[in-house]
């Protein structure tokens, strides 16, 4: 609609601009001046449209400062984040049903080349991360979720790798183990046991967050990515809390097209 509205708005600049030539001759001046008229009152209308009903914007990329950075609070929508940076993400992506992620460009951080990555639950911020903005680190990659392509070749544990590397950001693969599934009389069932460490330092609120949307995603993904995964369990560390503790334990299991959690823990360590 938004490009419709561009065309038609530029063909009634073109009218403007032909009726404006029409009044030089004497003949066609009636013309020129309806024409004229007609164009100018017909773009005026589309204005007041768009102002208060369609409210199409040409919205820029915001490049985030460490000032506006800390402006940004768990619970605004993405409207708000936008009116607070002054413009748009430079990319999203969905994750899952309800949650979006979005990336932006950082401005005068403490490294060149930061962004700042947010993660929404039905429209309301979850999660907030920086890389190279107010602390040192190394950059996180930001990769197409539709870059994830798999050959015959690969392992279920190759490909559990792989979703982790190019969709959960600041997360160590520790270790991957699929079995078969004897639950079942099915041949060709798998479970899929993924022990993972956050490795981004962050609050126990937000780690906690974190843990729970990754789990989500890796689970989401996995669904698709491979249907004989009838259940998944992911271990979560963060060595920054504790080296050697299993912070949670978050298992889901495949109900049709989708996985549903099925069992959800946490240490007392994410207590809050």
């Amino acid at each position: 609609m938004a490009l419709f509205f561009s065309i038609f708005a530029a063909l009634m600049i073109v009218g403007i601009i032909i009726g404006l030539c029409l009044l030089i001759l004497k003949s066609t001046r009636k013309f020129g001046i309806q024409l004229t008229v007609g164009c100018l009152t017909i773009l005026l209308l589309m204005s007041l449209t768009n102002r208060f009903i369609f409210k199409f914007e040409d919205e820029h990329e915001a490049a985030i400062t460490p000032q506006m950075y800390k402006k940004i609070e768990e619970g605004m929508s993405y409207d708000e984040v936008k009116k607070t940076v002054g413009g748009k993400a430079k990319s999203e992506s969905d994750l899952y049903a309800g949650a979006k992620e979005y990336v932006f460009e950082g401005k005068d951080g403490v490294e060149s080349g930061p962004t700042v990555t947010l993660l929404f639950h039905n429209d309301e911020l979850s999660i907030k991360y920086e890389t190279g903005l107010i602390s040192h680190g190394e950059e996180a990659q930001v990769e197409d979720e539709d870059t994830t392509t798999f050959t015959e070749s690969d392992t279920k544990e190759d490909k559990i790798n792989d979703l982790v590397e190019k969709n959960l950001k600041n997360v160590t693969v520790e270790e991957v183990e699929v079995n078969q599934d004897l639950g079942t009389d099915e041949n060709g069932q798998y479970i899929a046991l993924v022990h993972l460490s956050f490795d981004l330092k962050n609050s126990l609120a937000r780690t906690k967050k974190m843990i729970e949307l990754y789990s989500e995603d890796l689970a989401a993904r996995l669904a698709i990515e491979d249907k004989s995964i009838r259940e998944i369990t992911v271990f979560w560390k963060a060595p920054y809390i504790d080296e050697n503790e299993t912070l949670a334990k978050i298992s889901y299991k495949r109900s049709g097209e989708k996985m549903r959690v099925s069992e959800n823990n946490f240490s007392q360590s994410l207590s809050y």
